[in-house]
């Protein structure tokens, strides 16, 4: 297929709201609230470099495999929505910027290196200060579906204030060859990995109602739906973890995680718990442990530290057949019932991310408000979408 280079503007518009997260209830959901990715008329990117605030939409970014990181948002004040980002050889996203939403994409098959020989290809990464990742779905990394910060820098400001809500963060054995990997094989670090300076204060971020499957058992040792070290504060709340090795990695490294967990429902997992180096500040309020928990807490170099703290637990509801995205959390208990797990009660202090709406920023439909791209844009025809396969 002929390639042509050219030089386009994406013009903004205004931002809308995104969807967002109703009152706990019997019939919460983990996972996807929604459809995610591109549309049947989206436009089609090699790599997109956004250097102005602006919504950015509907864009199918296909890396074809090079050798390179596919988006990257420069600017403040951004919004990209009904993305579809696929087929790289680095990261899918980097956010160097503050106040970002991204919302309703799909991120899938960043593949550095092989199986064997293990590279960071990260889903969304970088330095955001102010980050909302809402109802996207992230799968076939080989590093981390989610990591902040990794060079660890502290200027001209460290990472900071990230919600992640209704998402799907998930891997698995793959179907068929994938540019150093080959089929059978199952890529991928953690879904989350945090990353700090150590004079930074604790960064905070919070996962909301997210669904996490099949960590831990691939690439690297004690793998983790989420792996939460140094100076890293983390709330999770309402979100289903299914098929990890170990659902939460909490380390006392570097100045100590903070971690505290309400209302989470686990299914067939190794072990719930690891809990090292004397790691701090640990709370677990009405967790619901279904079949086939092998071990609740494993304990390494001093376990637990001061402020651990575990209280309540639910039943769980019955477990979907895979395929899925989403699945239920069961019926949850108020924050403000005893023991009362209120936000105000906590050491570990929620993120809020950042909405665009609730901001109050406008952005005109006009080129000025746009990004000029250096891009790489497909001639003769669309490619065909390839939709992603899960086993």
């Amino acid at each position: 297929m002929a390639r042509v280079m050219l030089c386009m503007v994406l013009t903004a518009c205004a931002p809308a709201s995104g969807a967002g997260c109703d009152r706990a209830s019997p019939g919460v959901q983990a996972g996807l609230a929604g459809p995610v990715g591109a549309g049947p008329n989206a436009r089609i990117v090699r790599e997109l470099r956004i250097a102005k605030p602006g919504v950015y939409k509907n864009l199918m970014v296909d890396g074809q495999w090079a050798d390179r990181d596919l988006v990257k948002v420069l600017a403040d004040n951004v919004v990209l929505r009904n993305c579809t980002i696929r087929y790289g050889r680095r990261d899918a996203v980097e956010v160097y910027a503050r106040n970002v939403l991204i919302e309703n994409c799909k991120i899938h098959h960043v593949l550095a290196g092989t199986f064997r020989d293990q590279e960071d290809a990260h889903g969304i990464t970088g330095r955001p200060s102010g980050l909302t990742i809402r109802n996207c779905e992230i799968a076939f990394v080989s590093g981390d579906c989610v990591q902040f910060d990794p060079s660890r820098k502290l200027k001209p400001y460290p990472w900071d204030n990230v919600l992640i809500e209704r998402c799907f963060l998930w891997t698995a054995p793959l179907t068929k060859d994938r540019a150093g990997f080959r089929k059978g094989e199952r890529p991928g670090e953690n879904a989350f990995d945090s990353k700090t300076h150590p004079a930074q204060d604790h960064a905070r971020v919070t996962f909301r109602r997210c669904l996490f499957r099949g960590w831990g058992h691939g690439q690297i040792g004690n793998g983790a739906a989420l792996n939460l070290k140094e100076k890293v504060q983390a709330v999770v709340d309402e979100c289903v973890f299914v098929e990890n090795d170990i659902a939460f990695r909490c380390r006392g490294t570097r100045g100590s995680a903070w971690v505290t967990a309400r209302n989470c429902t686990i299914y067939h997992t190794d072990r719930v718990w690891r809990l090292e180096d004397r790691v701090r500040n640990v709370r677990i309020f009405h967790l619901a442990y279904g079949p086939h928990i092998a071990q609740r807490f494993q304990k390494a170099a001093g376990g637990a530290g001061e402020g651990f703290l575990e209280a309540g637990t639910r039943a769980a509801p019955p477990l979907a057949r895979w395929p899925y995205d989403r699945l239920p959390v069961g019926e949850v208990v108020p924050a403000d019932q005893n023991p009362q797990s209120r936000d105000d009660r906590l050491p570990t202090k929620p993120a809020t991310g950042w909405d665009a709406a609730a901001s109050g920023l406008k952005y005109k439909p006009t080129p000025a408000a746009g990004a000029s791209l250096a891009v790489e844009l497909f001639a003769g025809g669309k490619p065909a979408p390839q939709p992603l396969q899960r086993e």
